[in-house]
């Protein structure tokens, strides 16, 4: 068990493992170093469960060496490892045993997942797949959650243990060598085996960035080029956080930026996929350091649009979208629109054309960095699809957005 200032998770971590009633199980704990009572907590559990866990506390280089570490310390024939904010079943231990001791040409064995929130919240079922599955899937994502894997100690060494280079993908690297080197040999427990913990400080959504590039670098190191859907996905939770980011940034700059840093693993007309989507985005056009506008890609809006502002140096009073009604049928359009402290307000439309959406913002929200979320609905939407039988467009959609302006600041999209 790898850690790190996690100790309002720490005890209930190490209980899912100790207090399972399995004969020879020892829990080894590498801390980092912790300064809250991480330290305090291990001395006293240590003490609560003797002979059975230990514990050690130091710097380190991140937790695939600290993970390294308590293995090398660890006695036992076959690995485990929890990360000290998430949980093992009830039972989850023995299960995996008992599919070791019955098929014993196995070399490694995962079960089904949970993904829960920092309160021990479900969040929803990891999308796990079986061991059956095609090596070239795993270009796709990972489909083994790492708490509910276990390792024959031989095997782990085998392979070299985790890579100590990596700073988030070491479990994924580590499956892929595992796959590569014992096909055929990976079982799989049908049955809820842990509990992984999403929550602002775990690796998996603090390092979301370092994720998909050493995704895509070990998928190119084992398995070929990598998919710019990796990318896709990771410029969608840039655009789903933005501008709220701890510092602005400029969007099509910053995923430019991770492109040219993921180049070397894809294929050259991904690479060039990649850039034209950003050159002919729409939301990417009208987006700047302060304001995004949540449209489709070809900028149509759907039944609800969201608009997000993050005041700039000099604060604005309003911001105007600059739109167009253009559905086939022509028709009228009612839109309703509000912000923050402002009453709700409405535009009714006739017939196609021009108009603009005035959202204006409150003066206790018209200073530096105020956060401001707009919606705006419209009920009268049309489906592509519907309209023009030979249309595979699904999409339910209301108007266009063609610009976005702020009102009584320079910054403007």
């Amino acid at each position: 068990m790898p850690s790190l200032n996690q100790g309002r998770f720490l005890a209930e971590a190490v209980r899912s493992v100790l207090d399972q009633p399995v004969d020879g199980v020892e829990l080894v704990v590498a801390d980092g170093g912790s300064v809250d009572d991480s330290v305090e907590q291990l001395a006293a559990l240590a003490a609560q469960y003797p002979d059975r866990l230990r514990w050690t506390s130091g710097p380190d280089d991140g937790p695939a060496q600290a993970i390294n570490r308590a293995v090398a310390l660890a006695r036992g024939a076959v690995i485990g490892w929890l990360n000290s904010d998430d949980l093992y079943e009830p039972g989850a231990i023995q299960r995996a045993l008992d599919h070791l001791a019955e098929k014993p040409a196995d070399v490694m064995v995962y079960g089904e997942a949970t993904h829960v929130d920092v309160a021990g919240v479900l969040i929803g079922p990891y999308p796990t797949k079986g061991p059956q599955t095609p090596l070239a899937e795993f270009a796709n994502g990972c489909f083994i959650c790492q708490p509910t894997a276990f390792v024959r100690r031989d095997a782990w060494d085998a392979v070299g243990g985790l890579d100590e280079a990596l700073s988030t993908a070491f479990d994924f690297d580590l499956w892929l060598k595992l796959f590569k080197a014992y096909p055929g040999r990976i079982g799989h427990v049908a049955q809820l085996q842990a509990r992984s913990r999403l929550h602002a400080g775990g690796i998996t959504m603090r390092m979301r960035e370092r994720v998909a590039l050493e995704g895509m670098q070990l998928i190119h190191r084992h398995l070929g080029s990598a998919p710019p859907a990796w990318l896709l996905t990771h410029f969608a939770e840039l655009c789903a956080e933005h501008p709220f980011q701890p510092e602005p940034v400029r969007l099509a700059d910053a995923m430019h930026r991770l492109i040219d840093q993921a180049a070397p693993w894809m294929a050259p007309d991904a690479v060039q996929m990649l850039r034209q989507r950003i050159a002919t985005d729409r939301p990417l056009r009208l987006a700047t350091p302060h304001v995004y506008v949540d449209v489709h890609p070809d900028g149509w809006a759907g039944r609800q649009l969201e608009v997000r502002l993050r005041q700039p140096g000099q604060p604005c009073s309003a911001i105007i979208l600059r739109c167009r009604h253009a559905a086939p049928a022509g028709g009228p359009l009612h839109i309703e629109f509000t912000t923050p402290g402002c009453a709700p307000q409405g535009l009714e439309l006739m017939g196609p054309g021009l108009f603009n959406i005035v959202l204006p913002v409150a003066a206790a929200d018209r200073i530096k960095d105020a956060r401001i979320t707009c919606r705006v609905l419209c009920e009268d939407t049309f489906v592509p699809s519907k309209a023009d039988p030979g249309n595979g467009d699904t999409r339910e959609l209301a108007f266009l957005v063609e610009g976005c302006d702020l009102v009584g600041s320079p910054t403007q999209a």
